[in-house]
Order: C-alpha cells, then structure tokens, then sequence
C-alpha cells in the first residue's frame, strides 16, 4: 500500500553551465504511484508536492539542452527535500541512418548566448583571441578589447570561476582553442540581482569559457622569444595546470611592441564609437612608446561541491614615452586664446594587484560570497612643453616642465550573503562594499614664459613644489528582502547606504627665488568633504508568463553633503530628497526575439576638484578653483531595446533609443581677463543638459555560410552646457557612424576580412558667434591571410584612413598602414611556430595618435607619436601533457 505525505515536497533548481538560472526547463516526477510536470519558473526553481511513493525519479528536458534524470529516496519524515541543483548541458544531435554528428552552434538563453566549438572550424593551436574574431556578433580590436553586439566585455570566468581575477587579455591569449567547449557572453547584472532575481538594473557583458571534459586535467604551457629591426623585442612564457577544478598558472611578458598578456588599466573594449573606428584598423591604437613587463600568478580551486576560492597576483610595469603637438582655441567675447605646444611625456607606472575570492552555498542554500583587492600603484612621470599663447595684443612664449612622483595604495571588499527561505522564492539578501583610496603625490612644477605686448616684454617665473595627500573611504551597504506575492509576481523592499570621506592636504612651496623655500598660504589646502546618501525603495515584478516581465519600483532618496577646510570657520552643507522611480517592461515575442522600455534615476556627486575651494596655479595660465557649494547630479535615463536572433541561422539583429537628462549638472564655468591669456575655470549647477543616443546592429551570413556580414551604426545628439563670462552657452554636437564588416572563409587555404567605416562629427557653438565644425573621417580595411599547406600561411593587412574637417591641418592627414606575415609551423602536433612580421611597412602610423574635443568655448586638437614600422623575427612553442591515469 502506498502512503501519501500531504506535508512532503520535492524542489530544486536548473541551470546552464555558466550558473544562470534556466527558465521553463520541464521537469518530471516519477514515482511508484504519481506523475506530476512542470516547469522551472525565471529564477530556475521547481515544486512538486502531495505526491505519493517513496522512490522519486526526476526528468530534466529543455530545447538544445542534453535531457537528465536524478533519483533518490525519501521516506516521509525529512518535510521538504531539495533536490540538488542541476546543471544542463547543450547537446549534440546525432542524425539518424547518416551517422554524423550535427552540434547546434548558437544556443540562445534568455540572457544568455552560447557558442558550441564543435560546430566551427580552427585552425589547430589558435588561441581564444583568433576563434573570437571569426565568431558572429565578436569583436576584437587590435589592442586585445572584446566587444559582443557592440558592448565591451568586462570580466571573463572559465568554468564559471574566475581566471586571473576576470582578466580579459590572460585569457584570450593564453587559452588555446582546442581547450574549449563553448563560450557564453552573459548579461551579468551584478550578485545581489543574480540572487534577488529582481534585475532592473544596468547589464554587464562577461565571457565564460567551458572546457572539454578531457581537458580539465591537463598540463600546459608556451614560451615566446623576437627581435626585431628598431630594437623591437618580445618574450613571454606561460606554465598552467588544470586539474579539474582545481587550476594554477603562471604567467610573464616582456615586450615593446604592445602585445601584452595582461590587461594594463583596462582594455575591455570601450564605447561603441570608439570599438567601431578601431575594428580592423591594423595601426596600432596607443599613444607612445611603451616597454611593458608583467608577470603573474592565479590559483582556484574547488572545496566540495559547494565550495570554491580564487586568487592571483600580478605586477605590470610600463614605461610609455610620448611626443607630440596640440592647439587649443578659447573662444570669449572680446578676446580669443590661442594655445600652441608641443610635448614630450615620460611615465614609468609600476601596479600590483592582488584578488581573493570566496563563495560557498550552505545545506540550508544560503550563499556567501565574498571578493578582495588590494593595489599598490607606483607612478613616476615628466612632461616637457614649449608653449605659445598668443591672442588679439600678447603674446606669451613659454616653457613647462613638470615631474611628478605618486603612491597609491588601495583596497577594497566586497561581501553579499543571500538567506534562503522555506517558501520558495523568499529572500534576504545583504550586500557591503568597503573601498580605501590613498594617493600620495610629490610634484615639482617649473614654468616661465616670456610675454611680449606693445609694451616693452616682461618675463614671468614660477616654480613649486607640491606635497599632495589623498585619503578617501567609502561604504556603501544594502539588504534587501524578497517577498513572493500571488502566483506571479514578488515584492523587493531595499534599503541602502553609501558613505563617503575625503581628507585632502596640499602644501605648495615657492621655489622661485633664491632664499628658502617658503609655503604659499593662499595654495595651501586642507579640506574635508563629507558624503552620505540613503536610499529607501519598494520594487514590484510581475511574470505571468514567459513572455512578459514588469518591473516597477519607487525610492526616496535623502543626500547629504558638506565640506570645510580646517582654518575656515564656514562649513558646506547641501542636503535634498530625491524621489526616484525605476521601471522596465520586457515583452519576449518568442525564445528569440524581445522588446524592453526601461527607465532609471540616479545621484552622482561632484568630484573632489570640483568642490574644494582653493586656487590650483600649477598651470598659471589656466587657473582652477573649486565650488564647494555644488549640488549634487540628478541623472535620468529613458531607453527602449529591441532584439532579435535566429539561432540556426547565426543571426542577430538590435537597436536601441536612450534619451538622457541631468538636473543640476555640474558644468565648467570660465572667464579671461580682455587683453589677457590667462583663464580662470570654476564649476556650478545648471539645467538643460540632454542627450539621444540610438544605435543598430546586425549580423549574418552572406550568401552562404563562408560570408559573414556585421551591420553596425549609431547616432548620439549632445546638448552640452557651460557658462562663459557669467553667460550660459550651448554646444550642440551630433556624431553619425557607420560601420560593416565582411568576413570570408574559403574552405581551408583562405580567410579574410573586409572593413568599412564613416563617422560625421559635427559640433556647434553659440558664442561669441555661432561656429560650426565637421569633422568627417573614412576608414576601410582589408586582411587576408592563405595556407599554402598544412605548415606554411601568408598574411597581408592593409587599410587606409582619411581625415577631413579638422581646424588644424596637422591633423587633416591620410594614413596607410599595411602590415605582413609569414608563419612556418614545425615539430609534432606544430607545437612551433616561427613567425617573419613586418609592422607598418610604409611607416606612416608613427604621427597618427589623433586626439580632438569640443565643448563649451574649447576646440582641442592634438596628434601623438605611436609605433612605427619595424621588422621581427619570433619564435613560439606551445606543449601540453595529460597526466597519467
């Protein structure tokens, strides 16, 4: 007789191999007596309960997913059981009576795009960074960045842990192709809207690498050495060993032809103006000379099945060395400044970082999660000018040097706990983040110049010594609690806090006649700022179905600010409440296609140099003082998305609207004395500032599978303000861009790549009278690289930009660049690899660093020196060694 327990369920949770929940996978109960079905809801659970039996079978099936089962015991007394989370794998159709493999290459899930290897071809020993760019929807720019659908990758995991503290670069040019499994570009939105399921804020674009089964126990390393005509070297070597779960590497680089494995600063891909213009240019995109060296180390392992710890150091050291040559034009009424310099910059930046990583989820499903870095940047730099500044009478020719010596260690921690109830769906989720930023910067300033009038020329000397001290701590912490409501939607109450405290010291000496040195008072800071903002909100999300989601939610925001500098008996205060409502509906017309309408508020607060109130001369031509009775920003943003996919075919198509607007935006406000080319820039609050901002993407095949077609554009209206002279003024600008990409395959002897881009910037001004600028810059690129056999390729890279519209005409200049290789691959398994490189071959890209910004009565041009052409012969050996069984 069967004995039926009205008190007992079964629940669980489905996933994908990159951890996120799968929604409306069907799962199936089996027992000796019942059947029941149903489906995961948005956050990957399922119940069944009053059933009867005592041996459970569960069924797990989902559409381009490998179908599962699990089955245990329950014997009536344990209440609820949790079934233990699964997590399910894309599968492989095996065609009947034709006995072929068919992998489905493109497997679309909710936020969620994955990309089966097995249903491309490689080129055997490529690394990750090749396989990208020959994937639909990819992106990679010269200088490592990834971009997925035009937005910039951020963080990368294998096996959904982290490598190398998320380094991009380590990954995509270390891991070879033959490794992996898959890759999934993840909508990330953060841990505390990963657990309360609530996602109503700004995604994140982060990459997970799966490895094949037989490579999570493997050995694995490579070793790189050139040289090169112009004293060009690189080396490198890397030593990994994954043992399932468990990963160590070892990583090192050195090299003067900005080829890093590490990621320094940050190249994660950038805005999409900028990835546009730089995919496939084949000019190097970075200022300067560097000489880069790195090394590293990461270990991960994983404690149990619920348990994992990460961490990795790594040291970068970079010496970047710049020439080069700028105009500035300062329109007022009255008097127009003209700024002409040329340069030469010199910084020797040392950075160490540290990461840890901790999560572990508990019996009862309680989750903790816990991060940390610690950095210590070590900054070492010269700048020489020779400046001439002239306007309608003066005429000032100068000289600047500056060197400056900076430490700044810094730390931050970041901690997010999810308390998991007995109803499902319930949650408490706690989030604090705690960072520490010191800067200690030592800076000698020497200037003259002399200034030449219709009076006899007088000169003018200033020399300083700046001792500079930063402190900065904030915390910013949140709770939040989930509360299921009905059978479709939940309620979210949150309540956050966020607290920030610089103190600031600065002491200047006068060092410009002959006695001792003495402090100037009137430069002297010490100031403190104070700032503190609470948030208090109720969020409400409804999902009838898998087709539609809303969210709706409403916050009172109270802010305080206040500032003071210690022998100042006036004390800054500035508190407000604001009322900030978020909403966003999502509408899936299908598994692959959708429609969101979003709108989002937020506070930003002035920057430390635009509120203290003190005269900064270290330019004396340029002189700057804080406002500290600015308020903070109020930023609103409203956007509409629709995309749409066909995973059989590798289609994408996407466009998005946003229109933007800030109240109370902090704004230059500038002035000069008439006859004088001496400025003076303090800030203040202002309204009227919008922006639009619309942009497209689509990519497909070309008339057959060999072609792949990338479509990209975007169109952005700013309406910038500043003041000039007490008068409110507007800069209009309007960027219009357009970009395709064609990617041919021809079977295994050819690929290459065709690329196309126009951008049209133009900018208007309204004082003193109305100036137009229009800049327009053409762009197309073709690579192409044959096989003449199995050991032996060509490559040949070409592309020619045109610049016209400048106001200078140093920077109305055409470039060619054309770049070409000869690989030789030796040795079993071609684990060598010789290489024969020659880099810009018509030496042109060495004055191409263009740099321009307009705005308010500002139009800055300038043209930095970069790499030029060079000659390099490099050796590669890649080996790799299963461990015995």
């Amino acid at each position: 007789m069967n004995t039926a327990f009205a008190q007992q369920s079964v629940y669980g949770r489905v996933l994908d191999t990159a951890g996120n929940p799968l929604k409306s996978a069907s799962i199936r109960l089996a027992t000796e007596s019942d059947t029941l079905n149903q489906m995961t809801d948005f956050l990957g659970y399922f119940t069944f309960s009053n059933f009867s039996g005592k041996n459970v079978l569960l069924s797990y099936s989902m559409l381009g997913y490998k179908s599962e089962t699990r089955s245990f015991f329950i014997d009536g007394t344990e209440g609820k059981v949790e079934a233990p989370t699964l997590c399910l794998e894309p599968f492989a159709v095996e065609i009947a009576d034709v006995n072929i493999l068919k992998v489905i290459p493109v497997v679309v899930n909710g936020d969620t795009v994955q990309f089966n290897f097995n249903a491309f071809e490689f080129r055997k020993n490529s690394l990750l960074e090749d396989a990208l760019k020959s994937l639909p929807g990819f992106q990679v720019a010269r200088d490592g960045s990834v971009t997925f659908n035009g937005q910039p990758i951020k963080k990368v995991k294998v096996d959904n842990k982290v490598f190398f503290g998320g380094d991009l670069l380590t990954a995509t040019r270390n891991l070879p192709v033959d490794f992996i499994k898959n890759v999934q570009a993840i909508d990330f939105y953060g841990d505390k809207e990963e657990e309360t399921g609530v996602k109503k804020g700004d995604a994140e674009k982060i990459l997970n690498i799966s490895l094949k089964e037989d490579h999570k126990k493997i050995y694995f390393g490579q070793v790189t050495g050139g040289g090169g005509t112009n004293s060009r070297y690189l080396g490198s070597f890397g030593a990994n060993k994954f043992d399932d779960g468990r990963e160590v590497s070892v990583l090192g680089s050195f090299n003067n032809t900005n080829t890093n494995l590490f990621s320094f600063g940050s190249p994660e891909g950038g805005n999409r103006n900028r990835s546009s213009m730089d995919i496939g240019d084949y000019a190097d995109p970075i200022d300067g000379l560097n000489e880069v060296s790195s090394a590293g180390i990461n270990f991960s392992d994983r404690w149990g099945n619920n348990t994992s710890f990460n961490a990795s150091y790594s040291f970068v050291r970079q010496n970047n060395e710049t020439e080069g040559i700028s105009k500035l034009t300062s329109t007022y009424i009255g008097n127009k400044i003209e700024r002409e310099e040329s340069y030469k910059i010199n910084n020797i930046d040392q950075n160490h970082k540290l990461k840890l990583g901790f999560d572990t989820k508990f019996d009862n499903s309680d989750l903790l999660k816990i991060d940390g870095n610690l950095t210590f940047n070590k900054l070492r730099g010269t700048n020489v000018k020779r400046t001439r500044l002239t306007n309608a009478s003066t005429e000032n020719l100068g000289r600047y040097e500056d060197e400056s010596n900076q430490l700044s260690p810094n730390g931050d921690f970041e901690a997010t706990y999810s308390r998991s109830f007995e109803k499902k769906g319930r949650k408490l989720v706690g989030h604090v983040v705690l960072n520490s930023n010191n800067v200690e910067k030592r800076e000698s300033v020497f200037e003259e110049y002399d200034e030449a009038t219709r009076d006899p020329a007088e000169g003018f000397l200033q020399n300083q010594f700046i001792k500079q001290n930063n402190y900065t701590n904030s915390t910013k912490a949140s709770v939040s609690y989930v509360e299921p409501f009905l059978d479709h939607s939940l309620f979210e109450f949150s309540y956050e806090f966020d607290v920030t405290r610089i103190e600031a010291v600065r002491l200047v000496e006068d060092r410009s006649v002959s006695m001792m040195p003495r402090y100037i008072d009137s430069l002297t800071v010490d100031y403190d700022y104070f700032f503190k903002n609470n948030k208090t909100g109720v969020t409400y999300q409804y999902e009838p179905n898998k087709r539609f989601r809303m969210i709706v939610g409403f916050a009172v925001q109270p802010l305080y600010m206040e500032g003071k500098l210690t022998n100042d008996t006036m004390t800054y205060k500035y508190d407000n409440i604001n009322l900030m409502p978020t909403a966003k509906i999502i509408y899936r017309f299908s598994k692959e296609m959708d429609w969101q309408l979003d709108y989002k508020g937020k506070n930003n607060q002035p920057s430390f140099n635009q509120i203290v109130p003190v005269v900064d001369n270290t330019n004396s031509r340029n002189i700057i003082i804080g406002n500290p009775e600015l308020k903070a920003e109020s930023a609103h943003r409203i956007a509409t998305t629709l995309r749409k996919s066909f995973s059989s075919s590798m289609q994408y198509f996407e466009t998005n609207f946003a229109y933007n607007f800030i109240l109370n935006k902090i704004v230059s406000d500038k002035r000069s004395n008439i006859n004088s080319t001496i400025q003076e820039t303090t800030f203040r609050n202002t309204t009227g500032y919008y922006d639009c901002r619309w942009y497209y993407m689509f990519n497909t095949p070309f008339i057959n599978d060999d072609f792949q077609l990338d479509l990209t554009g975007n169109s952005d209206y700013f309406n910038n303000l500043s003041f000039i002279d007490e008068k409110k003024r507007t800069t209009k600008q309007l960027i219009f861009n357009q970009s395709v990409q064609l990617k041919y395959l021809w079977s295994d002897y050819v690929e290459s790549v065709f690329n196309a881009n126009y951008m049209w910037n133009n900018t208007r001004y309204d004082i003193p009278f109305r100036t137009n600028i229009n800049v327009e810059t053409m762009f197309w690129g073709l690579g192409a690289r044959g096989y003449l056999n199995d050991n032996l390729s060509l490559g040949l890279e070409m592309s020619q930009r045109y610049n016209n519209g400048y106001t200078n005409d140093f920077m109305n200049k055409n470039q060619t660049i054309m770049n070409g290789f000869v690989e030789l691959t030796f040795f079993r398994n071609k684990s060598a690899l010789l290489r024969l490189q020659g880099y810009d071959l018509f030496d042109q890209n060495k004055t191409m660093g263009i740099v321009s910004e307009y705005i308010g009565n500002d139009v800055y041009e300038a043209k930095n020196s970069r790499l030029g052409r060079y000659f390099m012969l490099s050796l590669n050996v890649r080996l790799q060694k299963f461990p015995k069984k």
